[in-house]
């Protein structure tokens, strides 16, 4: 990860994401981008011409302001502001194809719906529309180092373990223990897969602290939440872009699902 995009609505909700990607990547060298997009008016008047000139100033003020507060609670870093006209998905991805972004920080507020909040439709709709990993931090998440992190899997079809490579970089650096979890509603024939799998692993995640552990529950959700609460998770992660596309739609609604619910960092590969 070299180029980071963090997005700023400039609530407390995107300030906290922001403090906690960067107690995350304390000590790297990388590139920040500090984003916020403004609303769209449709240009029929003088009048309306200029309400947008006053967005765009206020969002480049707001930016100051964040720059000024992220100043003052971390150590010098290498950010540069956007401010982009434009839907938050959207000036999201053209950032990310104009800067060349890796990782994109996301503020979210699980619990409220993720259909009723802007932070939350923009979520969703970059699942479905980006390949770049994705950091979203619910926001009421208490700011801390990972200890354990969860990669939720069903152990088939993996078509490219090399997309975990950003996990698997946060693991060395804070010495994580990695988890590999399958939830199912059987534990038929899982001993044979754990045995197939952990070949592949082996090779990939050298190095690493890591494990199996398999989840008995019908609900995949439930098994996921259930699971990383009762054993400390600090990190989970989900892949939904590494299945064929219609075995994707479903690990999408997963995905979906968990930032509806999820009360810890997610990283999206």
């Amino acid at each position: 990860m070299k180029r980071i995009l963090l997005s700023t609505d400039f609530s407390e909700n995107s300030r906290h994401a922001i403090d906690y990607a960067l107690l995350l990547l304390d000590k790297e060298e990388l590139q920040y981008y500090l984003l916020n997009s403004y609303g769209i008016v449709n240009k029929v008047t003088e009048t309306l011409i200029s309400i947008d000139d006053i967005l765009h100033e206020q969002s480049e003020r707001g930016l100051r302001k964040s720059l000024q507060q992220i100043g003052a609670t971390h150590k010098p870093m290498d950010i540069r502001t956007i401010s982009a006209h434009g839907a938050p998905a959207t000036a999201i991805k053209n950032a990310i194809a104009d800067k060349k972004i890796d990782l994109v920080v996301l503020g979210n507020s699980p619990g409220k719906g993720i259909s009723e909040t802007i932070a939350g439709k923009t979520v969703a709709h970059l699942v479905r529309q980006i390949i770049q990993p994705m950091l979203i931090v619910p926001s009421k998440y208490e700011l801390k180092l990972p200890d354990k992190i969860v990669f939720a899997t069903d152990m088939c079809q993996i078509q490219n373990l090399d997309i975990l490579s950003p996990m698997l970089r946060l693991a060395h650096k804070h010495t994580a223990q990695v988890i590999i979890m399958n939830v199912t509603g059987s534990d038929e024939d899982q001993q044979v897969k754990k045995a197939l799998t952990r070949l592949d692993f082996n090779r990939h995640f050298e190095g690493v602290d890591y494990r199996f552990e398999v989840v008995e529950n019908e609900d995949i959700l439930d098994g996921i939440t259930e699971y990383s609460h009762h054993n400390n998770i600090d990190l989970l992660v989900l892949s939904p872009k590494q299945y064929p596309y219609f075995k994707n739609l479903f690990h999408r609604s997963v995905t979906k699902g968990m930032i509806r619910r999820s009360d810890i960092p997610l990283l999206v590969v």
